[in-house]
């Protein structure tokens, strides 16, 4: 219960002001969610042009949205709770697997981990992926155990289900495969009969059946995968260079150099703090001593199938991606901290292994509450302007102007429209401000009859001279200082009065 409590204050604690922010990935979620009471519940939501998610964590956002509303702090609740449900799940798993005492190590340590803590708070959907992972290993140990058949198809079903969770779940299929290979190289049985796996790989299939017939009937949401592989760009002949340097750069990232992006990481803060880097080190040792026991052989399979799917993503470190490890690298860094720690000073372990939570706690307040908010500009890393925009249209009375929001982004020289970066402002308007997304090519065909109000970035010269050559009556009335990136509101016609909104400090609720 204390792990617990110690684990709601480091996920809840100034979560109404940060992340400082909701981006765009995470709010087209909300839209889902806000759509679900007219639309009901889609295996999988689409994301642009040939592309898709899971649904899971939109049919979860719905539950907070009704209960709070269109807010970012609705979504980031959502993983609040996936986050603190995962953490009796995985002292259950390791509990079963390695004793009480590695499963509270483990969840002790996992509770108060910088990534655990981290991605509770961000909204995205791959908060499931542990706990998922945990309850489908869990219940398929369970099974083992104890038999029945129920017993196996209720564990099957769960895989099934964690399949809607997030794409690099379903890697658990390879981690299954792998331990049975184990199994059998050291020539052992296969655990339960074989009508019992069957029920097993029945349950999977059924259950996980509405998600890969809508994925055979719209293969497209399959492209954004190959697009974020390594194999997926670049000459060919680079390729073994690539997955080289991939390679060196995932395996550094647990101890010593982790995700350089600053949504997801504090740039290269590994993925451990020093001392429970160390005890995962051990665990890899006494696991890879230990191989033949099919509990160690999970956990050395596990870990690396996972450590691939980051290897082999597009770019590496990327933790976003590397959730489905997470579970396998805590379970391991507990048996090797209370391998070490049993061997070397039994009557002072648990005082020890208490030393090495507060040292971990320690780690992760300092560099959550105290480093990470320092860096800068993660207000607009993770889109705080939109939200504030979004709120400053809710609250404007625009006395019946036609209203219009431009953004773009220039890559190349190139300037193009940015719909993506609007999508924070739809979630915070949706079903209440009225509002359509210019596309600034698109400024031309604009009706020079109707009064307008334009929201645009103040510093954003192209879509502001091609407003001017339009509306040369029209102009900037007001500029709503936001911190790093003020916005203007351009006018044209009468509408009547204009009166602004004030602005406030940024909140997520």
């Amino acid at each position: 219960m204390a792990i617990l409590v110690v684990a709601a204050i480091l996920r809840t604690f100034r979560l109404d002001t940060f992340p400082p922010g909701l981006y765009a990935d995470v709010a087209a979620n909300g839209l889902d969610a806000l759509g679900v009471p007219q639309q009901g519940l889609r295996v999988i939501y689409p994301r642009g042009t040939g592309n898709g998610i899971e649904g899971m964590i939109s049919w979860l956002d719905a539950i907070t949205v009704a209960l709070v509303g269109g807010k970012p702090i609705a979504l980031y609740l959502t993983t609040v709770v996936i986050g603190l449900v995962t953490l009796p799940i995985h002292y259950l798993l390791g509990s079963r697997l390695f004793g009480r005492r590695v499963g509270l190590i483990s969840t002790a340590l996992l509770a108060v981990s910088f990534w655990a803590v981290h991605y509770s708070r961000l909204g995205y959907r791959t908060a499931l992926v542990p706990l998922f992972l945990d309850l489908a290993f869990l219940l398929l140990v369970w099974a083992i155990q104890r038999g029945a058949a129920w017993r196996w198809a209720l564990a099957g079903a769960v895989v099934g289900l964690g399949a809607y969770t997030y794409t690099s779940y379903r890697a658990v299929a390879l981690v299954i495969a792998g331990v049975i290979v184990l199994r059998i190289l050291s020539k052992r049985e296969l655990a339960g009969p074989r009508s019992s796996w069957a029920a097993y790989l029945l349950a999977a299939a059924v259950v996980a059946a509405p998600l890969w017939i809508a994925t055979l009937l719209h293969p497209e949401v399959l492209n954004r995968a190959a697009g974020v592989s390594v194999l997926g760009g670049g000459p060919v002949l680079a390729l073994p260079i690539r997955l080289f340097d991939h390679a060196w750069r995932t395996l550094a990232m647990f101890n010593l150099w982790g995700d350089p992006e600053r949504q997801y990481n504090i740039p290269h803060l590994p993925f451990f703090d020093p001392l429970v880097g160390l005890a995962f080190l051990a665990g890899i040792a006494v696991a890879v001593k230990r191989w033949r026991k099919s509990r160690y052989a999970l956990l050395l399979v596990w870990l690396g199938v996972f450590t691939l799917v980051v290897g082999l993503s597009d770019r590496t470190p990327h933790m976003l991606r590397g959730s489905g490890l997470v579970p396998a690298a805590y379970l391991l860094a507990a048996v090797g901290l209370d391998a070490v720690l049993q061997k070397l000073w039994p009557r002072r372990a648990a005082l020890l292994a208490a030393a090495v939570f507060v040292v971990s706690l320690a780690w992760t307040a300092t560099f959550y509450f105290a480093v990470y908010p320092t860096l800068p500009g993660l207000y607009l890393e993770f889109m705080g302007d939109r939200v504030d925009v979004g709120r400053f249209m809710d609250a404007t009375d625009w006395n019946g102007r036609k209203l219009y929001v431009a953004i773009t982004y220039t890559r190349s020289g190139t300037v193009n429209p940015d719909p993506f970066r609007a999508i924070p402002i739809r979630y915070i308007t949706a079903g209440h401000a009225t509002w359509a997304f210019l596309d600034y090519r698109r400024i031309r065909d604009l009706p020079a009859d109707v009064p307008i109000a334009v929201v645009v970035d103040a510093r954003d010269r192209v879509v502001l001279g091609l407003l001017t050559q339009r509306f040369p009556d029209g102009g900037v009335a007001y500029v709503l200082p936001l911190p790093q990136r003020p916005v203007a509101v351009f006018l044209h016609g009468d509408g009547g009065p204009f009166h602004p909104a004030a602005s406030h400090p940024y909140s997520n609720w």
